[in-house]
């Protein structure tokens, strides 16, 4: 009984804990509305609306939605599902959204692959050739040619990749700066070629690496924190350099350093870089794309028929995550948390659901229990 008693009391002290330091970042509606981030975008509108919500019988809305658009590795993962999600954008555009950015994570494993090439260059072997394969296949399925800019700037990237390793090799060191430059060569691969399939399919797009839209971060290589002054530099950036009609596709990820230098932002990165540009930008709405529904009431792994949650508050989001549900991470949420911009969790597999909402007020729904989550692998030691 003690020891149960004891896991209780263990169990209960992390909540408070996690509560703790969650409250430090949690902003309260009347704070969120008395600052409010200035707008760019010329909307500003943080109530989470939709076209569908607005005008459920057409896809004319009555006002176009500013948002982010987030799509993870799983999602870029070769040609077919790069123009599968090129077309979605270019659907959601019509139904009447208008995604400031797109933030785009490496296709498939390439960050993998990446960092597998640093451990090989340090044993001796030089070796791209997997990583050129999947990006060159990709760029031949949509037909650019020699002469177009997109293959040009891809095989600069790739080419700067390769006498990378070779110093790697030479040297034998690999330290977390470089670290971080080597990972940056899959998103910095992959936002062009989307870039180049958004232009083929008639939907204006230019590639971005994020620094050049003022994602500036601290020098912790591999775990980088985002500057306080990335909000205005981000303004700038769009204010002055991206026209709100053409898609500007991001890298997610990656930044630099007040020194130029490449960072990576470590756990939910590309999901940060994404609510740190529609918070900086006071967007309607930040949507991440993943492979689910939304949200759901519990692992679809262990309860088949778990359900999708219509709306979640920024605090059950973080709890959920914290204790092992696959939703943004709580780091990831904190620059919309800040400023209530919804952020919207949607499958691209199946873009006609919904997907799950999440702001600062709960759902208004009924119900006891919001979702079930858990963590495998935790010990629990009664000393007495």
């Amino acid at each position: 009984v003690s020891s149960i008693i004891s896991s209780r009391l263990f169990l209960a002290d992390e909540i408070n804990a996690y509560r703790k330091g969650l409250s430090q970042i949690h902003k309260s509606p009347e704070e969120v509305n008395d600052k409010q981030v200035g707008s760019t975008s010329g909307s500003g509108s943080t109530s989470g609306s939709s076209p569908q919500n607005e005008n459920t019988n057409s896809k004319t809305p009555r006002k176009l939605v500013d948002c982010v658009f987030k799509f993870g590795g799983s999602s870029l993962a070769n040609a077919e599902r790069i123009d599968h999600v090129a077309n979605l954008i270019k659907d959601q555009i019509e139904q009447g959204y208008r995604p400031r950015a797109v933030v785009c994570s490496a296709m498939g494993k390439t960050t993998n692959n990446l960092l597998s090439a640093g451990e090989f260059a340090l044993e001796g072997r030089v070796c791209v050739d997997a990583i050129r394969t999947l990006h060159v296949n990709t760029m031949d399925e949509f037909k650019l040619d020699e002469k177009d800019h997109t293959r040009q700037d891809v095989h600069e990237l790739l080419e700067e990749c390769e006498q990378m390793l070779t110093g790697v090799r030479m040297i034998q060191e690999l330290s977390p700066k470089s670290l971080d430059q080597l990972v940056s060569y899959g998103e910095r691969c992959s936002v062009r070629i989307m870039a180049a399939r958004l232009n083929q399919l008639g939907v204006p797009a230019l590639a971005f690496d994020a620094w050049d839209v003022g994602i500036q971060t601290d020098s912790n290589f591999g775990d980088a924190k985002l500057l306080p002054e990335y909000e205005s530099a981000v303004q700038k950036a769009f204010d002055q350099r991206i026209d709100p009609n053409v898609v500007a596709v991001v890298t997610g990820f990656i930044g630099h350093d007040p020194n130029g230098k490449i960072t990576t932002l470590g756990r939910g990165g590309s999901d940060l870089t994404a609510t740190a540009l529609g918070a900086a930008l006071g967007l309607d709405e930040i949507q991440v794309w993943k492979d689910v529904d939304g949200i759901l009431s519990t692992d679809p792994r262990v309860v088949p028929h778990a359900v999708a949650l219509d709306q979640v508050s920024f605090e059950e989001a973080s709890e959920l995550a914290y204790f092992g549900a696959q939703v943004l991470h709580p780091i990831a949420m904190q620059p919309a948390m800040k400023y209530n911009v919804p952020v919207r969790v949607k499958n691209s597999y199946n873009p006609a659901a919904v997907g799950t909402i999440i702001q600062q007020e709960k759902s208004s729904q009924d119900r006891l229990v919001t979702a079930i989550t858990y963590k495998k692998g935790v010990t629990v030691l009664d000393i007495s």
